[in-house]
């Protein structure tokens, strides 16, 4: 059952093993990773009689993966029994092999801790988890035993990486089969490295020669681009812009009068705003993704959310979803305020008190992209320039009712009540729902930790 402690002076391979359905060809594979010093294999669970004697025959040590995939702490919660019995039941069927090594009872879940808080717990019952890039011992205080080799973009990217973690890992390599049968077969060097007779040596492996890498512009950059030269068009359009943007932060009660006495009557320059707004909020969500979010993060997130792919399972979704989830509140936010408001006879007054504050974007979301791209440790000044930009929408909708009440006389407390009365109140009952009934904070919180 523990046989997966090995001492790591060695250098061990394990491959995620596709089986083919075909015995002939499963059989061929199976000689081809014995030959080449494969020392563990991970297959799917279930396997035949004659699968088991042919892994039993080859003598290489074996992992089963059980088909739990992407299960939050609320699920495993509600089915622990099931979980349990499945994998307590795998263990059977596969305990007279002598190779057999142990269970991947979970992928990229979230199971950990409500399994070892649980009731259920003991140690007596132990199984792993696949968890990023990594393969862990649930009961043994999730310590990791393999970690998995991810390839590069390009051949000689992938070997270089190989040949340097091999080296410098402590654990066992995980590789994906169909990418080592490839390898090897495509590179002769490699293939002699792992058929050393004593065992994989890392130092005998040649690196092809690397290609230069051409710098890329990134889409998320582009857009930011397309934004700033919006902001100049709407310069070049618009004589009286720049005067205004100083005015609406320094001299805020002028800047209101005069959008209430319609002397300010352009609508365009706040049509632009909201729309930028609604995409620097997009930008907002696609950077949080990136660094919070794993691939396989995403991958569990499209799994339990398949709907909101909008544009595939990838970041680039999240951002479009949240640019028009922005714009469609931005828009329910502006009917709000004008609407109860007798003393606006245009909507793009109510446009235009909405969106000038929004002209912070183009710093806060700037700073943002700058800080991601550099590379640093970004994550804590991100999510503030990120709960900025959420501050700065959520008061600008208190702003623009303030504004817009100073010439309602008598009437300007119901107009209040209703809407930044109502504003916060709705507000506050929003994020004690989402509290309440919190399936999606499960599913975050394995997104976020896979």
């Amino acid at each position: 059952m523990f046989g997966y402690s090995v001492s790591y002076a060695q250098k061990k391979v394990a491959l995620d093993w596709e089986k083919p359905a075909d015995s002939k060809a499963f059989n061929r594979e199976l000689d081809f990773f014995s030959n080449h010093n494969v020392s563990y294999l991970f297959v799917s669970h279930p396997l035949t009689a004659d699968e088991i004697a042919s892994l039993d025959s080859t003598g290489i040590s074996f992992f089963v993966k059980l088909d739990h995939k992407f299960v939050t702490a609320n699920q495993f919660d509600n089915n622990s029994d099931t979980y349990l019995e499945s994998i307590n039941d795998a263990k059977s069927y596969y305990d007279s092999s002598a190779f057999f090594n142990g269970i991947i009872a979970f992928t990229h879940s979230n199971i950990s801790q409500a399994y070892l808080s649980s009731q259920a717990y003991s140690s007596s019952e132990d199984f792993f988890e696949i968890t990023g890039n990594k393969v862990y011992s649930v009961n043994v205080h999730s310590s990791s035993v393999f970690s998995f080799f991810e390839p590069q973009s390009t051949y000689p990217e992938s070997i270089s990486s190989l040949k340097n973690i091999l080296k410098e890992s402590d654990l066992p390599l995980i590789l994906n089969s169909s990418w080592f049968i490839s390898a090897l077969e495509n590179n002769t060097e490699l293939k002699n490295a792992f058929e050393g007779t004593s065992g994989v040596d890392p130092n005998t492996i040649a690196v092809p020669l690397l290609p230069e890498q051409s710098p890329k512009i990134h889409w998320s950059i582009v857009v930011l681009m397309l934004l700033w030269i919006s902001l100049a068009i709407n310069v070049a359009t618009n004589p009286t812009y720049l005067e205004t943007i100083p005015r609406y932060f320094t001299a805020h009660r002028f800047f209101v009068d005069d959008i209430m006495s319609y002397r300010e009557r352009s609508s365009a320059s706040a049509v632009f705003l909201l729309f930028q707004h609604a995409v620097f909020g997009g930008l907002v969500t696609y950077i949080l993704s990136k660094i919070f979010i794993s691939d396989t993060g995403l991958e569990a997130l499209y799994h339990h959310l398949p709907y909101i792919a909008i544009m595939g399972k990838n970041y680039f979704s999240l951002f479009v979803l949240s640019t028009l989830v922005i714009l469609v509140v931005e828009m329910i936010a502006l009917f709000w305020l004008y609407f109860p408001n007798k003393e606006m006879s245009h909507f793009n007054q109510a446009l235009n008190l909405f969106t000038w504050i929004f002209h912070l974007d183009f710093i806060l979301i700037t700073l943002l992209v700058t800080v991601y791209f550099s590379g640093q440790s970004t994550s804590f000044l991100a999510s503030i320039l990120a709960i900025t930009y959420v501050l700065i929408w959520f008061s600008s909708f208190n702003i623009t009712a303030f504004d817009a009440s100073k010439r309602l006389g008598m009437h300007r407390n119901t107009y209040l009540f209703k809407t930044v009365g109502l504003h916060t109140l709705i507000s506050g009952v929003l994020v004690i729902l989402l509290l309440i009934f919190n399936g999606w904070w499960d599913v975050l919180r394995l997104a976020v930790s896979v």
